[in-house]
C-alpha cells in the first residue's frame, strides 16, 4: 500500500530521491557528459581569461586555474557514471576543480556567471556544430541531385499532377526542382545559425552582474557572431531551438515527398528506375524480389526526424518565458536526434540516386502516352487555326475523350478527325496540317519549345544546372568559413590560455 512513509523509505528522505536519480538526473548527466563536458571547459577558460583581463583575477590565479583546466581535460568524463553526491555535471566539475586548487580559488571561477547563462551558451555551441553537420549532409545530397540532373537534362519523361500523367518534361528538370527546394532548406539553415550563434554569456542568472565583466570578449573567444544582448532574452528565449526545429521539419517533409516519387518510379509497374544492388534486399522466400529497402528505411527515419523536431514545439508550448528546465536537457536531445536522423537519410538517398539505373527509353515512351501532349495540341490550334485558347481547350478535350472511348491513342489523330470533331464542338472546321499535329504530339518537341525562364528546354535546364552548381560551391564555402571561424576562436582562446599558463600575462 502506497503511503508517504513507504515512498520515503523506498526512495530516500534526502535529495535526490532514487526515482528522481534514475528517471531524470542520471539520463541528464549521461547527456551532459556526452555533449557538454569539453565545451564546459572551453567556456570556463574563456571566462577566466576575461576575468583576468578585467582585473577581477590576478595573473597568478588565472595561471593556476587554467593549468588545472588542462588536467580536467584529461578526465575521461564520457566513461564516468552519475554520482548522486553531485546534482549535475556543473557541480561535479566544480568539485574536481576544488580538489586540485582548493575551494577558495575554485570559487573565484564562478564570479559573475551562473548555470543559467552557462547551460544556454553550451547548448548553443553544440547546436551550431550540429547545424553545420546537417548543412554538410544536405550539401552532399544536393551534390547528388545535381550530378544525376546533369546526366539527364534531355531525358524526356512524363510529369504528374494529382498523381495522373500531365505533361512531358525531363528528369533533369524534375531533379533541379528538388535541388532548388533543398537550396532553400540550406538558406533556412543559415538563418537558423544566425539566431543560434548569439552569445548569452555574461547574462548570469537573469540581470547580468555588478562586476565589470566584458560580455563582448567572451563572445569573441567562443566564436559567437554577436551577443544575445538583452540578458533576460539570453536565458529565456527558445526561438533558436524552435527555428532550427522548424527547418528540420521542413527538410523531413521535403525529403519524404521525394522518396514517395522514387519508390513509385522504381516499382515494376512504372519501371523508370532500377536501384543498384547495394540498396536492395532479396525476399527470404521469393528469389526474384528486389525490395527497395534502403529508401523504405529512409521514410520512417525521416518520420522520426519530423517527430523529434515536432517534440521541441510540443515541449516548449505553454512553458514559462524564463529560465526553466523545459528548455534544457530534456528538450535538447530531440534536436540532436533529429539531426542524426536527417543526415542518415540524406546519405542513403544521395547514394541511391547517384547509382541507380535510369530506363531512358521507357521514360521517353511514357512521355508520349496518355495524351499528355494535349496542351501543345491546344496551343497549336491557337497558333495555326486562330482559335481562342478556351475553344482550343474544348476542342482538344473532345478529341481526347472521343479517342479514349474508341480505344485509340494520340497516334490515331488525323487532320480529318480534328476537323470532324471541331465541327461538332465548335460549329466550324478547325483546319490543322498533319505535320503540325504530329509535331504538337511529339514529347521531345513539347519540351524543346518550352524555353521560357525556368522551363524544361535544354537551354533553360543547362543554365539552371550550371548556376546551381556554382551556388552549391559558394554555399559549401559558407559552411567552411563558419567552421573556420569557430576554429580561429578556439585557437585564439588556446593562445590566451597558454600565455597565462606560461606566466607572460601574470600580474
Amino acid at each position: 500500500m502506497i503511503s508517504k512513509e513507504a515512498v520515503l523509505a523506498k526512495d530516500g528522505a534526502g535529495f535526490p530521491g532514487l526515482s528522481f536519480q534514475k528517471n531524470s538526473l542520471k539520463p541528464i548527466f549521461d547527456l551532459q557528459k556526452t555533449y557538454y563536458y569539453r565545451i564546459f571547459i572551453e567556456v570556463t577558460k574563456a571566462h577566466v581569461v576575461m576575468l583576468h583581463e578585467q582585473e577581477l583575477m590576478t595573473g597568478e590565479e588565472a595561471k593556476v586555474i587554467l593549468s588545472a583546466m588542462a588536467e580536467l581535460e584529461k578526465i575521461p568524463m564520457e566513461e564516468s557514471e552519475y554520482n548522486p553526491e553531485y546534482e549535475d555535471l556543473f557541480f561535479r566539475f566544480e568539485k574536481e576543480l576544488e580538489n586540485r586548487i582548493g575551494s577558495d580559488l575554485a570559487g573565484k571561477v564562478h564570479t559573475a556567471r551562473s548555470r543559467n547563462d552557462i547551460c544556454v551558451g553550451e547548448f548553443r555551441m553544440v547546436l551550431r556544430e550540429k547545424l553545420l553537420k546537417l548543412g554538410e549532409g544536405l550539401n552532399y545530397f544536393r551534390e547528388a541531385l545535381l550530378y544525376v540532373a546533369g546526366q539527364n537534362l534531355e531525358t524526356v519523361m512524363p510529369m504528374y499532377t494529382h498523381t495522373q500523367p500531365a505533361q512531358p518534361s525531363t528528369l533533369g528538370h524534375y531533379l533541379l526542382s528538388m535541388a532548388d527546394v533543398m537550396e532553400r532548406d540550406f538558406k533556412r539553415l543559415l538563418a537558423a545559425h544566425e539566431t543560434i550563434n548569439m552569445s548569452p554569456f555574461g547574462a548570469a542568472a537573469i540581470t547580468t552582474t555588478g562586476f565589470p565583466i566584458s560580455r563582448e570578449r567572451v563572445c569573441g573567444l567562443l566564436g559567437f557572431d554577436r551577443l544575445c544582448e538583452n540578458s533576460y532574452d539570453s536565458i529565456s528565449a527558445s526561438d533558436h531551438m524552435t527555428q532550427f526545429a522548424a527547418v528540420m521539419m521542413e527538410m523531413a517533409v521535403n525529403l519524404s515527398r521525394f522518396i514517395k516519387d522514387l519508390l513509385d518510379w522504381c516499382t515494376a509497374e512504372f519501371g523508370f528506375f532500377r536501384l543498384s544492388d547495394p540498396y536492395v534486399q532479396i525476399s527470404s522466400i521469393m528469389p526474384q524480389k528486389r525490395n527497395p529497402s534502403s529508401l523504405e528505411h529512409c521514410r520512417p527515419i525521416l518520420g522520426k526526424a519530423l517527430a523529434e523536431a515536432s517534440a521541441v514545439f510540443t515541449v516548449q508550448h505553454n512553458s514559462p518565458y524564463g529560465d526553466i528546465v523545459d528548455s534544457e536537457e530534456d528538450l535538447q536531445s530531440h534536436l540532436y536526434d533529429g539531426v542524426s536522423y536527417l543526415t542518415r537519410a540524406m546519405e542513403i538517398m544521395a547514394n541511391v540516386i547517384s547509382t541507380m539505373d535510369i530506363n531512358r527509353e521507357l521514360l521517353k515512351k511514357r512521355a508520349g502516352e496518355n495524351f499528355i501532349t494535349a496542351t501543345e495540341l491546344a496551343d497549336t490550334f491557337v497558333r495555326e487555326s486562330g482559335l481562342t485558347f478556351r475553344n482550343a481547350h474544348r476542342l482538344t478535350s473532345a478529341i481526347v475523350r472521343r479517342l479514349y472511348r474508341e480505344g485509340k491513342t494520340a497516334e490515331d489523330i488525323t487532320r480529318e478527325f480534328c476537323e470532324q470533331v471541331s465541327g461538332e464542338v465548335l460549329g466550324k472546321r478547325a483546319e490543322l496540317p498533319i505535320e503540325k499535329i504530329r509535331m504538337a504530339l511529339d514529347p521531345v518537341h513539347f519540351v524543346k519549345i518550352r524555353d521560357r525562364t525556368g522551363g524544361p528546354a535544354l537551354s533553360q535546364v543547362l543554365r539552371m544546372h550550371e548556376e546551381r552548381l556554382e551556388t552549391l560551391k559558394e554555399q559549401e564555402k559558407q559552411l567552411a568559413d563558419i567552421r573556420a571561424g569557430y576554429e580561429r576562436a578556439h585557437e585564439m582562446l588556446a593562445l590566451e590560455v597558454e600565455r597565462r599558463v606560461r606566466g607572460s600575462e601574470a600580474s
